[in-house]
């Protein structure tokens, strides 16, 4: 079995037996996801483990935060967007994943910069301020293709 199926088929167990749930072991899982789940072409099964990547982020982020632990908190934040945003720009995607990741970036940078204006240290205002820039910067580069989602063309 390939290391791509071995490593979905083990998030997709470990989202399935909620009694035995442990964030470490999620939070492994992650760290150990394969490059070459966000490499093109884009299957079905891929797309779907991209979907249990990004809620999985999502999950330790709100456990981390939960707990108070703000940095592992972000840095899953962080983790996502740059995973999305290496999909956005691969010039081997399709059109549609590339959206989808565009959609999802606006979807993160939102979330990122409500946790950091939620911090209330001028340090996390100027990061959240950053995030705005480079995610304007990034979005910019991208030939519009987020406004053609919005539009539905």
């Amino acid at each position: 079995m390939e290391r791509l199926d071995l490593w979905f088929e083990s998030i997709q167990q470990w989202y399935e037996n909620k009694e035995t749930r442990q964030f470490d072991s999620l939070a492994n899982l992650l760290s150990a996801t394969p490059a070459t789940l966000f490499s093109s072409p884009i299957t079905q099964e891929k797309s779907d483990a991209i979907a249990y990547f990004v809620d999985a982020c999502h999950l330790l982020q709100r456990h981390y935060q939960h707990i108070d632990r703000v940095d592992d908190a972000y840095s899953y934040m962080q983790y996502c967007y740059a995973k999305l945003q290496a999909l956005a720009s691969d010039t081997q995607a399709e059109s549609d994943v590339k959206r989808w990741s565009l959609k999802k970036l606006d979807q993160c940078i939102v979330t990122m910069m409500e946790f950091c204006q939620h911090q209330g240290k001028d340090s996390w205002l100027q990061e959240s301020e950053q995030l705005v820039e480079l995610h304007i910067t990034f979005m910019l580069g991208q030939n519009e293709r987020n406004l053609h989602l919005a539009q539905g063309i």
